[in-house]
């Protein structure tokens, strides 16, 4: 039986028993307003798009199984975000973590690099190469994390981020690390609550996971998306790893360049021999060519990610009080969609007016009537909370 995700739209009634309203464009497959997937509203860059087409054309040959233009566009990509960001850690600091002073030094190299069809295909890759024997979550998550992890026999710790708690992982996670625990995994910003890592608790964890040989995975699949203020209150991963083995950083372009049926996702990881045994687990050409070509264009395509964090900031929070204003409970979030409860029937109600949106009750950690929507545009967003508000008035 397959876990339930956002995006599935084949699964939904045909497009003539939907009536969706008008001005539906973005995000819109068959009359589906889709707010389930936590895909970028602005879509595809023209370029990325131009990228696959021209790729289609060359698929008469194997894609390169190595990825290695690819990743030398990564590592420039992950270099000039290092160089540029206007918000980098104070990682030389006196009051710094002593591990972790002076770890921005160092550029990512392609050979810490490797290519997946997707972060989750990288999850289930890193789980079956490092082979963890006892993993601490904190709940809600990505449900692969769980999925994979038990795929290859590892024992599962869930650590309960609680509601009344605005979902905010603070520093009694790091009372939860033992000296059994040989794994942590964590989305930041996390999913399905949004939420970032605090500067001062992922200095911490990073630290004691560096003391304890704890391998730190950090899924920043939705990192883009943070707007320069929300990254002031934290950092990236990946400025860790040249100095520190026991981090892995799981990226994604899926989202923030609107490419999920292309699929690619990236890992960085100082850890040369983990690398290896991860490419020894994967199939050969396990990135199309199409996907290649489009991830190393979108690599450039910085300014068009700088953008949609700024739009993306300004439509969520504007979307967010118009649900409170609704009468819903919404929790904080600093990525691009938003978790809040509802009727517990509120999916189906959506789905037979023509909008998709992500029931949460199966996230262990939630339950009956927790949902998650994706941030769209000004014009979807206000289509939503329109039918939001009818059924408060039922």
């Amino acid at each position: 039986m397959f876990h339930e995700h956002g995006g599935n739209i084949y699964t939904c009634p045909a497009e003539r028993e939907f009536r969706a309203p008008d001005g539906q464009k973005a995000g819109a497959h068959g009359g589906i307003a889709d707010f389930s997937a936590n895909i970028n509203f602005r879509g595809m860059p023209e370029k990325v798009r131009q990228a696959a087409r021209r790729a289609i054309e060359e698929s008469v040959h194997y894609p390169d199984p190595e990825c290695r233009v690819l990743r030398e566009a990564l590592a420039k990509r992950e270099t000039v975000l290092q160089r540029e960001s206007k918000c980098e850690p104070a990682l030389q600091e006196a009051e710094c973590e002593p591990a972790l002073r002076g770890s921005s030094a160092e550029a990512i190299r392609s050979s810490q690099i490797i290519c997946g069809n997707g972060a989750a295909e990288l999850i289930f890759a890193l789980a079956a190469a490092y082979r963890p024997k006892r993993a601490l979550l904190a709940v809600p998550s990505f449900f692969e994390y769980e999925q994979a992890l038990a795929a290859f026999g590892c024992e599962l710790r869930r650590f309960c981020l609680r509601p009344e708690q605005d979902f905010r992982l603070d520093a009694s996670f790091l009372d939860a690390l033992n000296e059994e625990t040989d794994c942590v995994v964590l989305g930041n910003p996390n999913n399905p609550t949004g939420r970032l890592i605090d500067r001062e608790i992922l200095e911490r964890l990073i630290t004691r996971c560096g003391e304890q040989k704890i391998l730190l995975v950090l899924d920043e699949s939705f990192y883009d998306f943070l707007c320069e203020d929300d990254r002031r209150r934290t950092f990236s991963g990946s400025q860790v790893v040249p100095r520190n083995r026991e981090i892995f950083v799981l990226r994604s372009f899926t989202k923030i360049y609107g490419m999920p049926g292309l699929r690619f996702g990236y890992g960085i990881c100082g850890d040369a021999a983990l690398l290896e045994r991860m490419r020894m687990v994967l199939q050969p050409w396990n990135v199309s060519l199409p996907a290649q070509a489009a991830a190393a264009q979108a690599a450039r395509e910085l300014d068009f990610a700088e953008e949609t964090a700024r739009l993306n900031r300004e439509n969520r929070e504007r979307l967010a009080s118009r649900l409170e204003n609704a009468g819903y409970r919404v929790f904080p979030s600093e990525a691009n969609f938003l978790l809040f409860q509802g009727p517990e029937d509120l999916k189906e109600f959506c789905m037979r007016r023509g909008f998709l949106i992500r029931d949460c009750s199966n996230f262990p950690g939630l339950g009956r009537g927790f949902f998650r929507v994706c941030v769209r545009s000004d014009e979807e967003n206000n289509a939503l909370v329109k039918l939001l508000s009818e059924v408060r008035k039922r």
